[in-house]
């Protein structure tokens, strides 16, 4: 058997890092109360095996679905917009890598725009009037400019594919446009 991967002391363990253990390994019961810091060994694991080129396409995607899955229980009682940043940073490598696809949710463009500006928490307008004077905010301030910036800095690499009348991706568009001027 290969290297055990765990989440610490008295935690879950999970026996190799292969993609069909993991998988079954989730599966089970004690799953359920992995910690985030497990989620988090998840998610990188996943993460690793959807950025291997030596693997085929569909073992990569697979990969990528597990590291979504892991990110949607590791922040499943709080902090959405961390959660966002970090699905938005593995479906975006997932579209430039495989392509879009309106089948699978994962490779959605138009969905993960939809989702991105749901959790920006705010308006256009407002996060350019803050971030003009982010440096004088208020630190729970910058930390709201980071988080969108932090959202948003994923779809940069597939910018060129946000074309067309898709009102979600003319939004980014214009928001991805603040960018630069965030902290």
């Amino acid at each position: 058997m290969g290297e055990t991967h765990g989440c610490g002391e008295g935690q879950v363990r999970f026996p190799g890092a292969s993609l069909e253990n993991l998988e079954k390994h989730l599966l089970i019961p004690e799953a359920r109360s992995c910690s985030p810091e497990c989620w988090e060994q998840v998610r990188d694991i996943a993460v690793g095996g959807m950025q291997r080129h030596d693997l085929a396409d569909e073992a990569r995607l697979q990969w990528g679905r597990l590291a979504l899955s892991a990110i949607s229980k590791k922040y499943r009682e709080d902090l959405p917009q961390r959660a966002m940043a970090e699905s938005a940073s593995v479906r975006a490598y997932m579209i430039k890598e495989f392509g879009l696809s309106n089948a699978d949710p994962a490779r959605n463009l138009s969905a993960l725009c939809s989702d991105v500006l749901r959790d920006l928490g705010g308006s256009l307008e407002v996060a350019a009037r803050l971030a003009g004077e982010w440096r004088t905010a208020p630190p729970e301030q910058m930390l709201q400019l980071r988080r969108i910036k932090n959202m948003l800095t994923p779809l940069l690499p597939i910018r060129a594919l946000l074309e067309g009348d898709d009102p979600a991706m003319q939004d980014i568009r214009f928001w991805l446009e603040l960018v630069p001027m965030l902290p």
